[in-house]
């Protein structure tokens, strides 16, 4: 007894977006706004998945989105998130308004976090990647009483 599938399988287009499809999808969300997201494909008369169709919406369409350099600094200002922030991107992509947090993790994937290990600084620490190593690894679990 699980939860219903979103959508059927077989009555549903894959793979890129066509211009239609998203001009369908803004016109429909511009006049009755984001609502439910499983039962939106058919009343804005998309042969789409409700999910396809928030994600499109939330990373491409929305129109406060940004596009472009996400830090004109270079990338600087993530490492002046609060600490404890780690790679919980929701909340760093929170205190950036117009991005996303797909958006941010890609960028640190792709960029911040190749710049850190070149210049030998493990991105997980930030600390020069000799003293990570340097750091002995979490003792063993204690064994298991059966």
């Amino acid at each position: 007894m699980g939860r219903s599938p979103c959508c059927e399988k077989a009555h549903t287009n894959k793979g890129a977006w066509t211009k239609e499809e998203d001009q369908r999808l803004v016109a429909y969300i511009k006049a009755h706004g984001e609502g439910c997201w499983r039962s939106l494909p058919k009343a804005a008369g998309l042969l789409r998945c409700g999910k396809s169709c928030r994600l499109r919406w939330i990373n491409y369409l929305r129109p406060d989105l940004k596009r472009g350099n996400i830090y004109p600094g270079g990338g600087r200002r993530r490492h002046q998130a609060p600490p404890g922030l780690g790679n919980k991107w929701s909340l760093i992509a929170a205190q950036l308004p117009g991005r996303t947090d797909n958006e941010i993790k890609n960028y640190w994937n792709t960029h911040i976090k190749r710049r850190l290990i070149a210049r030998g600084i493990d991105p997980r620490t930030h600390q020069p990647a000799s003293a990570a190593a340097d750091v002995p690894p979490p003792p063993p679990p204690p064994p298991r009483k059966e």
